[in-house]
């Protein structure tokens, strides 16, 4: 999975268990890959960006 921050506008993406991933202002995080997933930050900063290329709200 990958997201969004509406802040700095960078998309990151973790690939496997354990591969933590931060934007660079600091502002989101991904962690957990394809085994889990799990995102912080404020969720109105982030939005989810599917394989197609288009993006949705984090619920």
């Amino acid at each position: 999975m990958k997201i969004k921050c509406l802040k700095c506008n960078d998309i990151i993406e973790s690939k496997h268990e354990h591969d933590f991933k931060k934007c660079s202002c600091g502002a989101c995080f991904i962690d957990g890959g394809d085994k889990y997933t799990r995102i912080g930050g404020n969720l109105d900063d982030i939005v989810i960006v599917k394989d197609d290329g288009t993006e949705e709200k984090v619920h």
